[in-house]
């Protein structure tokens, strides 16, 4: 064997050394997408396909970032208006510092916020992160914060197939339709959240490390908000590895009906809560959900005059007092 051809066997075994190690990810435009859609007050599922499926969900991963943030401001009696360092964990991600934000900036709690969760943004969301984080551990931040994103999912909110790898949707993170329903019955709860993504666009203002400072219009990238059908918020998403993502409720007027888990009558908020993975575009995301919302509550009223609670695999419930 000559020398060109050892070269030509070494450059293939190193190829595959490389391609074994390499996460093999569903193929948003091979594979059929992840959906779930239900009434949060009930629980009850309405519609469902490959909701347990593991993939990618991109920059959703950022609501989970917002909610463990804002537990930390709002524990801790945070003024949002408190303006906070940009680490240098930015410049990992140049494709999704969205905002151009340079390690010594400074940017307020509030419009972090306000950027982490209408945009695909991961510089600040690490900045929310790693502020946060810096009050919990100093000498690791950043991995004092990712503990609490998986505290969220794994002990409050039983996300059985979610571990969060990063402190933004920059880091792919894998999960399934159900986890991230879970987490956004959860994050619908905190009004924060709702007063944020239900937003068309906020402007945010960057205070340069050199005393110069700049505003940018930030534009909410859900057009779900623009369906109407009560939408009231929380994030659109999309990577090459997760495909078209979304996450949205909608809420109608409070009523009383049967419940048919008690066998009384009793007041429900009624609010839709859908999750989407691995739509193939934009199009076709925002067509199924647009169609979702429309024929979902004519599927819970359905289900209220049947009153069938037999299947518990039908029911999706947020744990009453979560543990911490």
């Amino acid at each position: 064997m000559n020398l060109k051809s050892t070269f030509a066997l070494l450059a293939v075994a190193v190829a595959g050394l490389f391609s074994s190690c390499t996460p093999s990810y569903p193929d948003p435009a091979t594979t059929k997408p992840s959906y779930l859609v239900l009434e949060m007050t009930s629980g009850r599922i309405l519609y469902s396909q490959n909701a347990t499926q593991k993939r990618p969900i991109g920059m959703l991963a950022n609501v989970a970032t917002a909610v463990v943030a804002l537990d930390w401001i709002q524990n801790s009696h945070i003024d949002t208006s408190r303006l906070i360092a940009v680490p240098s964990l930015v410049q990992q991600w140049p494709g999704t510092n969205l905002l151009k934000l340079k390690p010594g900036d400074r940017i307020s709690v509030r419009d972090a916020l306000y950027s982490t969760l209408l945009w695909d943004d991961s510089s600040a969301a690490a900045t929310l992160a790693m502020a946060c984080g810096y009050s919990l551990n100093p000498s690791d931040p950043q991995g004092a914060f990712t503990q609490q994103m998986n505290l969220l999912a794994r002990k409050q909110l039983n996300m059985s197939s979610t571990y969060f790898k990063g402190v933004t949707g920059a880091t792919v993170t894998q999960s399934s339709a159900r986890d991230m329903a879970l987490l956004a019955m959860y994050a619908t709860q905190n009004p924060a959240i709702i007063n944020i993504t239900s937003q068309r666009s906020a402007v945010v203002t960057i205070q340069g490390a050199d005393g110069t400072s700049r505003n940018v219009t930030v534009t909410n990238t859900n057009r779900l908000l623009n369906a109407g059908s009560g939408v009231v918020g929380l994030k659109a998403a999309r990577s090459h590895t997760a495909g078209a993502c979304l996450m949205g409720s909608a809420k109608r007027a409070s009523v009383k009906l049967y419940n048919p888990f008690s066998g009384r009558e009793e007041t429900f908020a009624q609010c839709l809560v859908l999750v989407q993975l691995g739509m193939p575009d934009s199009q076709s995301r925002y067509s199924a959900a647009t169609q979702f919302l429309r024929d979902g509550w004519t599927e819970w009223e359905n289900w209220q005059k049947t009153g069938d609670i037999s299947d518990p695999h039908k029911f999706l419930k947020l744990p009453t007092n979560p543990s911490k």
